[in-house]
């Protein structure tokens, strides 16, 4: 039972820091979870996301969707999935 849960334990940590799945309209994307940190917004998160050109606004909206916001409002140390750029080919 103790090998169970230090294995449990150890597949929460590792996942906490990798790139998982959301599941989006559009079909899975893939995320990263960061922590917010102290002088950091939706607004930082969306300018990381968003292609250059684009709509900072509407990636603020995505974001809000994808985590399930009720605002625009983040507190420190929340975690908060973005998703990861996609490489120009």
């Amino acid at each position: 039972m103790a090998l169970l849960l230090v294995v449990l334990v150890a597949v929460a940590a590792l996942s906490a820091f990798s790139p998982s799945m959301a599941d989006s309209a559009a079909g899975p994307t893939e995320v990263e979870s960061y922590t917010v940190q102290p002088g950091q917004t939706l607004w930082t998160y969306a300018q990381m996301v968003t292609p250059e050109g684009g709509d900072v606004n509407q990636s603020v909206e995505e974001l809000v969707e994808l985590n399930h916001l009720e605002g625009t409002s983040l507190e420190v140390g929340q975690r908060i999935l973005v998703p990861v750029e996609e490489p120009d080919d």
